[in-house]
């Protein structure tokens, strides 16, 4: 154990430096790796933040679902330009974002069943097609990440659709019920079970990490670091595997 923050959070993340993100409601605090806070930010008129891309930490994106905007942070968490007003995009059903490569954005719109990418100048340029037409059912994913030129859309029920960087569908990967996950090279990591499970994208390997002590509601995991949040706390430690 490195350290241990005392915190009711709300929900959290973390990037590839180790750096760690924590939302309370609308404020959002960053931290070093060794929990170390950094800076805050907060926006009393959007009221509470729905999520947080930290994918690229010079470039924190985060979405407001109540009033379907989105707003970019550089690292310091001051605001990149003004606000995303999705809604005036004519998305205003809007529920999943996340960030894409070269400063674009997807997001899921309920009222097309469409993933659909927008550029920096908020120009659409890839979507989907609606996908419960491609499936076959109706899906309510619940979580959406862009990965080395993958998109990867998690519904519960279904499973982890995954789609390429135009858009277009490609596998659904059968892990089933989760509500968030990690993507690392070749392996997908999932909090299930007190245990911090690891899936290899290629080979299909399973494999597990035991954690240090249970009441814990979520987990990521950083190069050397593991993050485990809890109700009134948020623990990182130091691993080797």
């Amino acid at each position: 154990l490195i350290k241990s923050i005392s915190v009711d959070a709300s929900f959290f993340t973390t990037d590839n430096l180790e750096q760690l993100y924590i939302v309370v409601d609308d404020e959002l605090s960053k931290y070093s790796g060794n929990g170390i806070l950094l800076h805050t930010y907060s926006n009393k008129i959007l009221g509470n933040i729905s999520l947080v891309d930290a994918s690229n930490p010079l470039r924190l994106l985060l979405f407001y679902r109540d009033f379907v905007q989105i707003i970019f942070l550089d690292k310091t968490l001051s605001a990149i330009g003004g606000n995303i007003l999705l809604e005036n995009l004519e998305f205003e059903q809007a529920i999943l974002t996340c960030t894409s490569n070269d400063n674009g954005f997807w997001l899921y719109d309920t009222q097309n069943f469409q993933l659909i990418r927008l550029d920096q100048n908020l120009k659409t340029t890839h979507n989907s097609g609606p996908i419960n037409q491609l499936l076959g059912v109706e899906i309510l994913p619940n979580y959406l990440i862009e990965y080395n030129n993958f998109v990867y859309l998690n519904d519960p029920a279904m499973g982890i659709l995954v789609f390429d960087i135009y858009g277009t569908y490609y596998k659904t990967i059968p892990l089933k019920g989760l509500a968030s996950f990690q993507i690392i090279g070749d392996n997908l990591f999932y909090f299930s079970n007190n245990t911090l499970n690891s899936h290899h994208l290629k080979t299909l390997e399973a494999s597990t990490i035991d954690l240090p002590d249970t009441g814990t509601v979520s987990v990521r995991i950083e190069k050397r670091k593991l993050f485990l949040l809890k109700e009134n706390s948020l623990d990182i430690y130091s691993i080797n595997y």
